[in-house]
Parts: structure tokens; C-alpha cells; sequence
């Protein structure tokens, strides 16, 4: 049986795609704790969850919890990195300010594709804000494309609890 050089030429096309550094199937899962306080009044706090590149450039917000517009600047890491250009949107990722305890957010496989990350190493970042309260920063490197699960756990002092990251192939 003869194969033509088309089909040949196609086939090869199509596994250059499927390996292409863009084609990586990844899902990242971040649990975040939030402390109970005893101050009053207390105030749930705002957070922010997104992604840099390793030069420290804003690619995607994750997450973003929070009330009022106005104090979308308060959440000062993300709001220099990437909230105030909007870029990419964050709407679709925005929710209300959660009470204490523990919440998840998971970022599929089709989800990260869509943002067209290549393989390699990028910076998770958290950060929460809480009016009459504290701020606090946690950021963390991540492997984006390896073959094995990769799991990182920092903990916050104040305003955040534990947060772990999963990175699953």
C-alpha cells in the first residue's frame, strides 16, 4: 500500500501541533485559607490571585474577590501588575469577599490554554486586603508544563492562611 507524500506532510503538521510548546495539558488548583480575626469590626478581606511571567509581568488574573470598585487599588501588587489596565479582563474571574475558610480555585486544562502559556516557570501570586486590617503578599514559583504534579504550600502570618498550589499534568 502507498502512501502519498500529502498524507505524510499532514500527518507530521498534525503531531508538530499536538506537541507544540502551547498544546501542554496542565490544571493548577490553589486552596486558599482565610484566618478567623477576632477585631471589630471586622471586614472580609480582598484578594487577588494571578499569574507573572519570571520577568515579573502581569499575564492573568485568576481570581478576584472583592465589594467596592473604589478600593480595587488597595490591592496594591495586583492592582500595579495588572488590575488597572484590565488587561487581560478579570471580570469573568470576580466574586464577592469571602467570610473565613478555606476555598479552592481550580484553572483547567482549557482554561490555560486559552491564555497560551508556554511551558516553564512562572510566579503565582496572593494577595489580601482587609479595610481596618492588614495586607498581606505571598508569591510563589511554579512550574507550568512538567510531566510530574507539583504541590507548593506557603502560609500567611495575618491575613492569609495556608494557601497550597497544585500544578497537575
Amino acid at each position: 500500500m502507498k502512501i502519498h507524500l500529502s498524507v505524510l506532510a499532514i500527518l507530521a503538521c498534525t503531531c508538530l501541533l499536538l506537541v507544540s510548546p502551547n498544546s501542554f495539558a496542565q490544571q493548577i488548583s490553589v486552596e486558599i485559607t482565610i484566618p478567623k480575626i477576632k477585631v471589630q469590626p471586622y471586614h472580609k478581606p480582598y484578594v487577588a490571585v494571578w499569574i507573572e511571567t519570571r520577568k515579573r509581568q502581569g499575564v492573568h488574573t485568576l481570581a478576584f474577590w472583592h465589594e467596592q470598585k473604589d478600593w480595587f487599588k488597595d490591592v496594591r501588587q495586583w492592582w500595579r501588575k495588572i488590575g488597572r489596565q484590565q488587561k487581560p479582563a478579570y471580570d469573568q474571574v470576580t466574586g464577592a469577599t469571602r467570610k473565613p475558610g478555606t476555598y479552592t480555585i481550580k484553572i483547567s486544562s482549557k482554561e490555560l490554554t486559552a491564555l497560551n502559556l508556554s511551558p516553564g516557570e512562572y510566579f503565582l501570586n496572593v494577595e489580601a486586603v482587609r479595610e481596618e486590617g492588614g495586607r498581606e503578599f505571598i508569591r510563589q514559583k511554579i512550574t507550568l508544563g512538567a510531566s510530574e504534579i507539583k504541590q507548593y504550600e506557603k502560609s500567611g502570618k495575618h491575613e492569609l492562611g495556608k494557601v497550597t498550589i497544585s500544578v497537575t499534568p
